[in-house]
């Protein structure tokens, strides 16, 4: 209650400033959180490009020191190891650039271990209303869209999963190419996606279907 008061009388560059320090302490302690897993060889469940989300039993990764579509970062980070059995990333894969895409697809693949599982959502391209696609394309108006690189459908992200050796792909939810919604019910233990149908909590952005996402599986084989 105190510190609630506190903040509320700081001046507005004054909270930018806290709020950019306990950003940078957060994604500093992750990294050397994920390094001491790292260096117990332990298997690990990470969600991609969290900026501030977190999930128990998972661990957060953020872009400052793992881009992933940088083998670089991949290599400074897990030190060539195959220790991931799960990776989530949610409403990352719109930022980058199709090859970007590929990139860090090929990338995942190699850290997952055999059975390891990818989850993806993204905004979804085969959505049929238009409000919605003005809000989440290629330099959306929606929040956080402005820098959004490409938009996604199910097919596409099929494509990509593909070309870099997933096998078992599967779209979760979100409309395929006749514009069918698709909805299966997923478990959080492969992955909790907070934009999604099948999380009712979730009301942040009020266009059509804004706190939805086109999600897909997929699973690296032996």
């Amino acid at each position: 209650m105190v510190l609630s008061t506190i903040k509320q009388k700081l001046p507005v560059p004054l909270k930018i400033k806290v709020r950019q320090g306990i950003k940078f302490f957060k994604y500093h302690y992750r990294r050397i959180r994920i390094a001491f897993e790292v260096k117990q060889h332990k298997p690990l469940k990470i969600i991609v490009g969290a900026a501030e989300t977190f999930q128990p039993e998972w661990l957060s990764t953020n872009e400052q020191w793992l881009d992933i579509a940088s083998a670089q970062d991949w290599q400074a980070v897990f030190q060539g190891q195959q220790l991931l059995t799960h990776v989530v990333a949610e409403h990352v894969f719109e930022h980058l650039t199709p090859q970007q895409s590929l990139d860090a697809l090929n990338l995942i693949h190699q850290h997952l271990m055999s059975g390891g599982r990818i989850r993806i959502a993204v905004p979804d391209g085969y959505h049929p209303d238009p409000t919605y696609l003005k809000h989440v394309g290629i330099n959306g108006i929606g929040a956080d869209a402005a820098d959004h690189k490409q938009l996604l459908t199910c097919d596409r992200l099929f494509d990509l999963l593909s070309h870099a050796g997933f096998s078992e792909i599967e779209l979760l939810e979100g409309y395929d190419a006749n514009q069918q919604l698709v909805q299966k019910k997923w478990s959080a233990q492969d992955g909790f996606i907070h934009r999604s149908r099948q999380n009712p909590d979730n009301h942040v952005w009020d266009f059509v279907d804004a706190n939805t996402s086109l999600i897909v599986d997929a699973v690296r084989s032996a």
